[in-house]
């Protein structure tokens, strides 16, 4: 059974911490790591560094402690009790009965991704009287949340869009909630974030330091790219810029992490010819020895939220390229990485040559990145102002009516049962 703090002790943290409200982080499948998985750790960890208490509530699909502290964060992993095939029956009743018991260690619940097990808290959060935010991290989850027709889908959509607010990370998110006619007042866009002290420039000496311990090549101009290798992070254009480009150009990309597509990608660097001027890393859990070791970042995505490796290239101090959508346009559009437009592999080239070859641009672009994080993105900023929208949704929770369903559905079911009870009426009269 997880420790409960005693609840003196709790009113304790909130009066040493002023206005401050204790998230309790919702985080579906945290044990995959991935980008929002990590951005919730990081979040809470965040909080807990700022003396605000925080702890991470997941499933535990892959039978991992059920409880764990980690940097100052407790991490709850709860099983679906009873066990059986209705999971989502099983994780409801999990969550409800620990959240319920654990009601005065939190202010908050904080829902990491547009998930059904998001969907699922928000009841919960009804009946603990406890405010509840969603995070979104692409326009593609509202989207099939809003066009599938599945029963899992017709049945949580309508638990999930009564959450009393919704976390936008980029300017697009936001537009494509408002394009479903969700109310703009429901929607916070607050970015991700970075830890700035974690994440810093490497001197020359240090930079020299990792490409010896990473056997990588000292002289060359060394582009590197962060992810998933999977089809829609774009490493095929990056492999097809890099043998467009002249071989007298002293450029070699470092191509770190691991998926699907990595066989695919290595016989199509082998195909194009530019198998010597790529290294594929595979996975390290570290990347920061691989940003130090870098000249520039690039990453040609296809489709992206606001991606945690933009964050960290740009708070190590590297010139970027990316792809100019989602969240990557909304970090660089002060004009600190390059934007090339999706799928176009000519202007990725051209970029890739002019960062290669102009290293007073490089140094530019770096400390226009390092300077665009530290302002916007960092720790301090997103806690401050994740706070403001927790204390504005926890004032003002039941001023408000929220419909349960997409607007418009709503508009039409309402029309239909008004419909329905004028005839009813009428039968009775006649």
């Amino acid at each position: 059974m997880p420790e409960r703090r005693m609840p003196e002790q709790c009113a304790r943290a909130s009066f040493e911490h002023g206005a401050a409200l204790r998230p309790c982080m919702i985080v579906p499948d945290f044990d995959r790591t991935g980008g929002y998985e990590r951005q919730a750790f990081f979040l809470a960890r965040a909080h807990v560094r700022r003396g605000i208490p925080a702890m991470l509530v997941t499933n535990n699909p892959w039978q991992h402690p059920p409880r764990e502290v980690r940097d100052g964060v407790t991490i709850h992993r709860l099983d679906p009790t009873p066990r059986h095939r209705s999971t989502w029956v099983g994780l409801y009743r999990s969550f409800l009965r620990f959240l319920s018991s654990h009601r005065d260690d939190f202010d908050v619940l904080h829902a990491h991704a547009f998930t059904f097990l998001s969907a699922s808290c928000v009841p919960i959060a009804r009946i603990l009287k406890k405010p509840i935010l969603v995070k979104v991290a692409t326009e593609q989850d509202i989207r099939e949340f809003r066009t599938r027709k599945d029963f899992a889908f017709r049945v949580f959509r309508p638990m999930l869009w009564r959450a009393d607010r919704f976390l936008s990370l980029s300017r697009a998110i936001r537009d494509e909630f408002v394009s479903c006619g969700i109310d703009e007042r429901r929607i916070a866009l607050v970015p991700n974030g970075v830890d700035t002290e974690y994440f810093a420039p490497a001197t020359g000496d240090e930079r020299a330091a990792a490409r010896r311990s990473l056997d990588l090549p000292q002289e060359a101009t060394l582009f590197l790219f962060t992810g998933r290798l999977v089809q829609r992070k774009g490493v095929d254009l990056l492999l097809d810029a890099l043998a467009g480009l002249d071989d007298t150009t002293s450029l070699h990309v470092v191509i770190l992490g691991d998926g699907d597509e990595r066989a695919a990608l290595e016989a199509r660097a082998d195909s194009l010819g530019v198998q010597d001027r790529v290294t594929f890393a595979g996975e390290d859990p570290e990347v920061r020895p691989w940003l130090a070791a870098a000249d520039a970042f690039v990453f040609p995505s296809r489709l992206e939220g606001l991606p945690n490796a933009l964050l960290e290239a740009m708070s190590a101090g590297l010139p970027v390229i990316t792809t100019a959508i989602g969240g990557c346009t909304d970090v660089c559009e002060d004009g600190s990485g390059l934007l090339v437009p999706k799928d176009d592999v000519t202007a990725l080239r051209t970029a890739m040559h002019e960062l290669a070859v102009d290293a007073a641009l490089r140094a530019r672009l770096a400390s226009a990145a390092r300077a665009r994080i530290e302002a916007v993105f960092s720790f301090d900023r997103i806690v401050e102002r994740l706070q403001g929208v927790y204390r504005e949704v926890a004032a003002g929770r039941g001023k408000r009516r929220v419909t349960d369903a997409w607007p418009r559905q709503a508009r039409v079911s309402a029309e239909l049962r008004a419909q329905q009870q004028r005839g009813t009426s009428e039968g009775k009269q006649a």
